[in-house]
Protein backbone atom coordinates (compact mmCIF):
# COMPACT_ATOMS: atom_id res chain seq x y z
CA UNK A 1 0.00 0.00 0.00
CA UNK A 2 1.70 3.06 -1.06
CA UNK A 3 1.24 6.14 1.17
CA UNK A 4 0.07 10.06 -0.04
CA UNK A 5 2.77 12.13 -0.85
CA UNK A 6 3.84 14.55 2.19
CA UNK A 7 5.06 18.32 2.40
CA UNK A 8 7.33 18.91 5.72
CA UNK A 9 5.29 15.97 7.30
CA UNK A 10 1.75 17.01 6.18
CA UNK A 11 -0.75 15.33 3.91
CA UNK A 12 -0.01 16.71 0.65
CA UNK A 13 -3.05 17.52 -1.70
CA UNK A 14 -1.96 20.07 -5.21
CA UNK A 15 -4.24 22.25 -6.24
CA UNK A 16 -6.95 22.13 -9.27
CA UNK A 17 -5.08 24.40 -12.11
CA UNK A 18 -8.97 24.54 -13.28
CA UNK A 19 -9.49 27.31 -10.48
CA UNK A 20 -7.28 29.89 -11.78
CA UNK A 21 -7.60 28.85 -15.29
CA UNK A 22 -11.52 29.58 -15.28
CA UNK A 23 -10.73 32.14 -13.40
CA UNK A 24 -8.84 33.77 -16.58
CA UNK A 25 -11.28 32.88 -19.01
CA UNK A 26 -14.37 34.46 -16.93
CA UNK A 27 -12.29 37.52 -16.59
CA UNK A 28 -11.01 37.95 -19.91
CA UNK A 29 -14.17 36.78 -21.76
CA UNK A 30 -16.42 39.33 -19.88
CA UNK A 31 -14.06 42.34 -20.52
CA UNK A 32 -13.37 41.47 -24.03
CA UNK A 33 -17.24 41.27 -25.28
CA UNK A 34 -18.15 44.36 -22.91
CA UNK A 35 -15.86 46.04 -24.86
CA UNK A 36 -17.08 44.34 -28.23
CA UNK A 37 -20.88 45.47 -27.56
CA UNK A 38 -19.50 49.19 -26.87
CA UNK A 39 -20.41 49.01 -22.98
CA UNK A 40 -16.93 50.02 -22.16
CA UNK A 41 -13.60 50.69 -23.97
CA UNK A 42 -11.10 48.75 -25.39
CA UNK A 43 -8.14 49.98 -23.53
CA UNK A 44 -8.45 47.32 -20.86
CA UNK A 45 -8.87 44.39 -23.14
CA UNK A 46 -5.08 44.96 -23.91
CA UNK A 47 -3.89 44.12 -20.24
CA UNK A 48 -6.71 42.01 -18.49
CA UNK A 49 -6.81 39.47 -22.18
CA UNK A 50 -2.70 39.16 -22.00
CA UNK A 51 -2.59 39.02 -18.34
CA UNK A 52 -6.06 36.79 -17.01
CA UNK A 53 -6.72 35.48 -20.33
CA UNK A 54 -3.06 34.95 -21.73
CA UNK A 55 -0.88 34.49 -18.43
CA UNK A 56 -3.34 32.85 -16.10
CA UNK A 57 -4.73 30.42 -18.15
CA UNK A 58 -1.25 29.11 -19.43
CA UNK A 59 0.02 29.33 -16.18
CA UNK A 60 -3.20 26.40 -15.40
CA UNK A 61 -2.31 24.89 -18.23
CA UNK A 62 1.20 23.97 -17.47
CA UNK A 63 0.25 23.24 -13.84
CA UNK A 64 -2.46 20.58 -15.36
CA UNK A 65 0.66 19.03 -16.90
CA UNK A 66 2.29 17.81 -13.71
CA UNK A 67 -0.80 16.46 -12.29
CA UNK A 68 -1.52 14.38 -15.64
CA UNK A 69 -4.87 15.80 -17.15
CA UNK A 70 -4.21 16.27 -20.36
CA UNK A 71 -7.55 17.80 -21.41
CA UNK A 72 -6.92 20.81 -19.64
CA UNK A 73 -3.64 20.59 -20.36
CA UNK A 74 -4.85 21.40 -24.25
CA UNK A 75 -7.76 23.48 -23.31
CA UNK A 76 -5.93 25.97 -21.15
CA UNK A 77 -2.97 26.36 -23.54
CA UNK A 78 -5.01 26.52 -26.65
CA UNK A 79 -7.12 29.57 -25.31
CA UNK A 80 -4.19 30.84 -23.12
CA UNK A 81 -2.04 31.21 -26.55
CA UNK A 82 -4.88 32.87 -27.82
CA UNK A 83 -5.67 35.83 -25.51
CA UNK A 84 -1.57 36.33 -25.64
CA UNK A 85 -2.32 36.95 -29.52
CA UNK A 86 -5.33 38.83 -29.43
CA UNK A 87 -4.10 42.13 -27.28
CA UNK A 88 -1.14 42.06 -30.03
CA UNK A 89 -3.36 42.71 -32.57
CA UNK A 90 -5.01 45.01 -30.76
CA UNK A 91 -1.37 46.57 -29.89
CA UNK A 92 -0.74 46.87 -33.95
CA UNK A 93 -3.87 48.72 -34.61
CA UNK A 94 -3.23 51.11 -32.27
CA UNK A 95 0.45 51.73 -33.41
CA UNK A 96 0.38 51.00 -36.77
CA UNK A 97 2.48 48.40 -37.70
CA UNK A 98 1.87 44.53 -38.00
CA UNK A 99 -1.65 45.48 -38.69
CA UNK A 100 -3.61 42.48 -39.04
CA UNK A 101 -6.69 42.52 -41.45
CA UNK A 102 -10.47 42.10 -40.15
CA UNK A 103 -10.22 38.58 -42.61
CA UNK A 104 -7.21 37.80 -41.14
CA UNK A 105 -8.52 38.11 -37.56
CA UNK A 106 -11.37 36.81 -38.79
CA UNK A 107 -10.22 33.39 -39.71
CA UNK A 108 -7.96 32.97 -36.81
CA UNK A 109 -11.03 32.97 -34.68
CA UNK A 110 -12.65 30.87 -36.76
CA UNK A 111 -9.55 28.10 -35.73
CA UNK A 112 -10.62 28.64 -32.52
CA UNK A 113 -14.33 28.14 -32.93
CA UNK A 114 -13.35 24.92 -34.28
CA UNK A 115 -10.73 24.01 -32.10
CA UNK A 116 -13.44 24.78 -28.78
CA UNK A 117 -16.27 22.61 -30.66
CA UNK A 118 -13.70 19.46 -30.91
CA UNK A 119 -12.67 20.35 -27.31
CA UNK A 120 -16.79 19.92 -26.59
CA UNK A 121 -16.56 16.50 -27.24
CA UNK A 122 -14.04 14.94 -24.88
CA UNK A 123 -15.56 17.59 -22.49
CA UNK A 124 -18.97 16.01 -22.64
CA UNK A 125 -17.42 13.02 -20.83
CA UNK A 126 -16.81 15.44 -17.46
CA UNK A 127 -20.35 16.92 -16.70
CA UNK A 128 -23.37 19.21 -18.75
CA UNK A 129 -21.79 22.45 -18.18
CA UNK A 130 -18.72 22.04 -19.49
CA UNK A 131 -19.62 20.94 -23.35
CA UNK A 132 -22.24 23.45 -23.07
CA UNK A 133 -19.74 26.15 -22.42
CA UNK A 134 -17.94 24.92 -25.20
CA UNK A 135 -20.40 24.79 -27.17
CA UNK A 136 -21.36 28.57 -26.36
CA UNK A 137 -17.52 29.39 -27.36
CA UNK A 138 -17.41 28.00 -30.69
CA UNK A 139 -20.52 29.47 -32.03
CA UNK A 140 -19.35 32.68 -29.98
CA UNK A 141 -16.44 32.99 -32.20
CA UNK A 142 -17.87 31.74 -35.53
CA UNK A 143 -20.07 33.82 -35.60
CA UNK A 144 -17.84 36.89 -34.74
CA UNK A 145 -15.40 35.56 -37.67
CA UNK A 146 -18.49 34.75 -40.20
CA UNK A 147 -19.53 38.81 -39.06
CA UNK A 148 -15.53 39.41 -40.05
CA UNK A 149 -15.22 37.87 -43.06
CA UNK A 150 -18.99 39.28 -43.97
CA UNK A 151 -18.03 43.00 -42.35
CA UNK A 152 -21.27 42.15 -40.54
CA UNK A 153 -21.33 44.09 -36.98
CA UNK A 154 -24.65 41.83 -36.13
CA UNK A 155 -23.33 39.05 -36.44
CA UNK A 156 -19.96 39.68 -34.23
CA UNK A 157 -22.63 41.32 -31.63
CA UNK A 158 -24.95 38.24 -31.70
CA UNK A 159 -21.39 36.22 -31.04
CA UNK A 160 -20.55 38.68 -27.68
CA UNK A 161 -23.86 37.53 -26.64
CA UNK A 162 -22.87 33.64 -27.16
CA UNK A 163 -19.09 34.22 -25.65
CA UNK A 164 -20.71 35.79 -22.48
CA UNK A 165 -22.98 32.73 -21.87
CA UNK A 166 -20.00 30.74 -21.93
CA UNK A 167 -18.40 33.13 -19.45
CA UNK A 168 -21.52 32.93 -17.40
CA UNK A 169 -21.38 28.61 -17.78
CA UNK A 170 -17.68 29.27 -16.32
CA UNK A 171 -18.35 31.05 -13.61
CA UNK A 172 -20.74 28.33 -12.67
CA UNK A 173 -18.25 26.11 -13.13
CA UNK A 174 -15.50 28.21 -11.13
CA UNK A 175 -18.02 28.44 -7.68
CA UNK A 176 -18.76 24.71 -7.60
CA UNK A 177 -15.08 23.78 -7.98
CA UNK A 178 -14.54 25.90 -5.65
CA UNK A 179 -16.79 25.09 -3.15
CA UNK A 180 -15.60 21.41 -3.90
CA UNK A 181 -12.22 22.10 -2.99
CA UNK A 182 -12.78 24.12 -0.12
CA UNK A 183 -16.22 22.86 1.86
CA UNK A 184 -16.08 19.58 0.27
CA UNK A 185 -19.82 19.63 -1.05
CA UNK A 186 -21.20 19.67 -3.99
CA UNK A 187 -23.65 22.27 -4.09
CA UNK A 188 -23.92 23.04 -7.55
CA UNK A 189 -25.07 20.40 -10.24
CA UNK A 190 -22.82 20.38 -12.92
CA UNK A 191 -25.58 17.45 -14.31
CA UNK A 192 -24.79 13.93 -15.83
CA UNK A 193 -22.25 13.50 -18.74
CA UNK A 194 -23.91 13.30 -22.33
CA UNK A 195 -21.11 10.94 -23.18
CA UNK A 196 -19.94 7.81 -20.81
CA UNK A 197 -16.75 6.74 -20.42
CA UNK A 198 -13.50 8.05 -17.86
CA UNK A 199 -12.39 11.59 -18.16
CA UNK A 200 -8.63 11.82 -17.27
CA UNK A 201 -9.64 14.04 -13.85
CA UNK A 202 -12.31 15.24 -11.68
CA UNK A 203 -13.94 18.59 -14.19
Amino acid sequence: MTSSPTLRGYPFQPADPGLIGLLGFVIATLTAQLAHLGLQDENPVFWIGAAFGGVVQVTAGMLSYFIGDDFHFIVYNAFGWYWIVVPGFLLGEELGFFEVTAQARGLFSLIFAVLALLFAVPGALHNRVLPMTLICVAGGLGLQSAGAFADAPMLGSVGSVLLLAASALALYMLVEKFLWRTMHRHLLPLGRPWLRGEPASES
